[in-house]
């Protein structure tokens, strides 16, 4: 079968497609025979050697179950995660406790895209606690971090305020977001826009700065939370929750039932074969796509 391997760090150049023997399922496993897989942002430091190893979104049929597995059986269609490189391939063999049925209504795409980012703006949701008619500050908030986010706090009756670019203003109002302009002068934006309302919540999916200004705007430490600055908030106290803080696989089911209903919206910028997974990766680090990237792994050839 066809997998996605590199043999040292280097950036994008060194991703290439190989032949590698198809796995089997150990105990506990199952071998998934994927359908899409997604790229998250976290894996372009990864491959210049960062010490962070990226979880790896999926989604695909089960072919094979392993030993002890009676959750799952070969026709099922299911997402999850592997915390490898290995999700870039024809098949994978993956522990059945990452794995959760997906809705019939879920797009294959979505379903590949689900883990990494949408759970960290879950894990991140649940860390600050938004409560009914509360206003807080998502910054980020059309990124693939915060537009989950930002989402998921409306839903929990809060008044969102995202800050974005002028671009996404459209894309967050149609969300019931209200944006804010990011860059020079937001502390004040935000404050106009909060109008008498406090800032009862911070959720930073940027970093660069932004745990001073929930810290000037008045906002506790203990409703603050960001995805991206862990040394900031290490250093003045306020949380650094995400992904793996949302849930687990209760928390994946519960977005995938969300989405699949179009009550959460997971924009898909682009998809390609796995064959060009190098242009995938360019098309992540560009940054001009607004949305998740997602890798096809049954089409082996370049579009």
């Amino acid at each position: 079968m066809k997998a996605v391997r590199y043999d040292r760090f280097g950036g994008i150049d060194q991703l290439y497609l190989d032949d590698v023997p198809e796995p089997v399922a150990g105990p506990d496993e199952v071998v998934v025979r994927v359908e899409v897989g997604a790229l998250n942002p976290g894996a372009l430091p990864a491959l210049n050697g960062s010490s962070y190893t990226p979880g790896r979104d999926l989604a695909g049929v089960v072919v094979a179950v392993g030993d002890d597995v009676h959750d799952f059986a070969a026709g099922d269609a299911v997402l999850g995660w592997l915390q490898s490189w290995d999700a870039h391939a024809e098949l994978v063999a993956i522990p059945a406790a990452q794995l959760v049925r997906k809705p019939d209504a879920l797009s294959w795409d979505v379903a590949g895209s689900l883990y990494t980012t949408p759970m960290a703006g879950l894990g991140a949701v649940k860390a600050v606690a938004p409560q009914p008619g509360e206003t807080i500050v998502i910054s980020g908030a059309s990124g693939g971090v915060g537009f989950t986010a930002a989402q998921l706090a409306v839903r929990a009756g809060a008044t969102v305020l995202g800050l974005t670019s002028e671009v996404h203003f459209d894309l967050l109002r149609r969300h019931g977001i209200e944006p804010v302009r990011y860059g020079e002068g937001e502390q004040e934006r935000i404050l106009d826009a909060a109008g008498q309302q406090p800032v009862s919540a911070f959720i930073d999916a940027v970093g660069g700065g932004y745990i001073d200004l929930a810290l000037a705007l008045d906002v506790p430490r203990e409703r603050i939370d960001t995805v991206v600055d862990y040394r900031g908030a290490h250093e003045k106290g306020v949380k650094a929750l995400g992904t793996t803080d949302a849930g687990g696989t209760p928390a994946l089911a519960e977005l995938a039932e969300l989405a699949a209903a179009g009550e959460l919206h997971i924009p898909i910028a682009a998809g390609f074969p796995l064959a060009a997974v190098q242009d995938a990766y360019r098309a992540l680090a560009d940054r001009k796509l607004h949305g998740r990237i997602v890798l096809h792994p049954q089409e082996l050839d370049q579009p």
